[in-house]
């Protein structure tokens, strides 16, 4: 059997790992793995980088091995001692090394093959790379191609002084001008790893400013993980003993689950979204000040319950899906998308200092006299000779086609078909490609950010190890039937 995974990172050895781990198929397996970096394990995400670039989850939730769960905090007591902490939020490279200590034993197997190219096309069972070359042969292919490219809202892109896409932040911002206005667009996490490098690395002679498009720009404030018990109601059973004959739940059904759970735990999630529903920068201070235990007690429950958000969103109808965007999703990610205490105590600092502003109500930026000028829809007007993009990735693979050759050949050849959601069309939940042309791709699969859309709530490395596990179990099912 020859099988060929597409994209290094946490998917595509999950899937090596599953293949590797059955007997049935081991006598004539041969896995060959496509990675442009060479970066194998660790990834764009996790990559060599400044210790301002942090993870979003505790230390204490982040093992990838469930039977041993803080085997994270162990690998940190023997690395990094300083971060061996439940609380911690660890620099993303350390990330990086633990997942690369624990998963390269799978990297090392005479079964696998790895292959530092660019894949740019597909054809029935086979890839070609971008000097021209094909790989044939294959009985299953696993796209696990990681990021999509930034979003340029604001068609920026080639722009001097513009920069699209700032990771690493070591190598994408370590020779600006500090003499110079500096603006951020975007408050998320990736704009408040961006800040903190500036404000560390750099005596800036202004004010950076972030901006964003909202009337306020934060969500809420994650502290110290809630360690007391907490009830979940929702699990793979309750799914299976709530779905209709057509897999099928209704959102009101969920909802109703969700608000007793949360009744059950002692949340008064009203009262939460009255104190904190906006991320206002008095909000922020507020929750910093109170450390309200509500805000733990619901950011673990979250936690618990993501590992099963794809499948309840999957078992939407979808028309509850369009209710759920509509009234829910916004209050959710709102407290499911908190920022680490000590990101926001920088911004504060520095807000109080005033080395650093905030500017809401962004609406438009244009490039003018070799450099920006931002204009709100208050009437504001900013400039700067420096912007960088924090806005996020780019789901419309229309517009992502002239920064990635795999999906502009797979879109023009109607291989891949967009979801109008955004991303890639595949099936649930086993992710095998749609195309508008072809059908179902018979064990062609796509895992990844470019499936977010349906894989729902997958920027949670848990949900990516569990679907990726999946889709490779149904692979092997599939040829154990046959």
């Amino acid at each position: 059997m020859k099988v060929a995974v597409v994209g290094g990172g946490i998917s595509g050895l999950t899937i090596i790992r599953k293949l590797l781990s059955q007997d049935e198929i081991q006598h004539d397996l041969t896995i060959d793995l496509f990675d442009k970096t060479g970066d194998f394990i660790v990834g764009a995400p996790y990559t060599k980088d400044t210790k301002e670039a942090i993870m979003n989850e505790h230390a204490q939730d982040l093992s990838i091995i469930p039977e041993k769960p803080d085997d994270f905090l162990d690998w940190l007591r023997e690395n990094h001692a300083d971060y061996a902490t439940n609380d911690a939020f660890v620099p993303r490279e350390y990330y990086g090394g633990y997942l690369f200590d624990r998963l390269v034993r799978f990297l090392e197997s005479d079964k696998v093959v790895k292959h530092q190219v660019a894949i740019v096309d597909y054809d029935t069972k086979r890839l070609q790379d971008e000097a021209g070359q094909w790989y044939e042969g294959y009985d299953a292919i696993f796209f696990t191609i990681g990021h999509p490219p930034y979003a340029d809202y604001y068609e920026l892109e080639g722009t001097p002084n513009y920069i699209n896409h700032p990771v690493p932040l070591e190598e994408k911002l370590s020779e600006l001008d500090a003499n110079r206005p500096i603006g951020i667009i975007g408050t998320g996490l990736t704009a408040l790893d961006v800040t903190k490098y500036l404000l560390k690395t750099y005596d800036l002679k202004q004010p950076l400013r972030l901006y964003t498009n909202d009337t306020t720009p934060f969500k809420t404030v994650k502290f110290t993980r809630y360690q007391g018990d907490i009830h979940l109601s929702f699990s793979d059973e309750w799914i299976r003993e709530q779905a209709d004959a057509d897999g099928f739940i209704g959102l009101q059904t969920m909802v109703d689950t969700f608000l007793s759970d949360l009744a059950t735990n002692g949340i008064d999630i009203w009262q939460l979204l009255e104190l904190y529903g906006t991320g206002s920068i008095d909000e922020i201070r507020l929750a910093i000040e109170r450390r309200d235990e509500s805000l733990g007690k619901l950011r673990r429950y979250i936690v618990m319950m993501t590992i099963y958000l794809s499948d309840l969103y999957n078992a939407l109808t979808p028309m509850d899906r369009d209710r759920y965007h509509n009234k829910y999703e916004r209050i959710f990610n709102h407290f499911r998308s908190q920022i680490p205490v000590e990101s926001l105590q920088v911004v504060l600092e520095n807000l109080d200092n005033g080395r650093l502003e905030i500017v809401t109500n962004l609406e438009a930026i244009m490039s003018e006299n070799n450099g920006f000028v931002l204009k709100t829809s208050n009437g504001g007007r900013y400039e700067a000779d420096y912007l960088i993009n924090c806005t996020g990735f780019q789901f419309d693979i229309r517009k992502a086609l002239d920064f990635d050759p795999l999906i502009k050949n797979l879109y023009n050849r109607e291989i891949l078909t967009p979801y109008f959601r955004g991303g890639a069309m595949v099936t649930w939940p086993h992710c095998q490609i749609v195309s508008s042309r072809f059908g179902v791709l018979p064990n062609v699969y796509m895992l990844g950010h470019w499936i977010s859309k349906i894989h729902y709530g997958n920027n949670n490395i848990h949900l990516c190890i569990k679907q990726a596990e999946r889709v490779a179990d149904a692979f092997i099912a599939g040829i154990s039937e046959g």
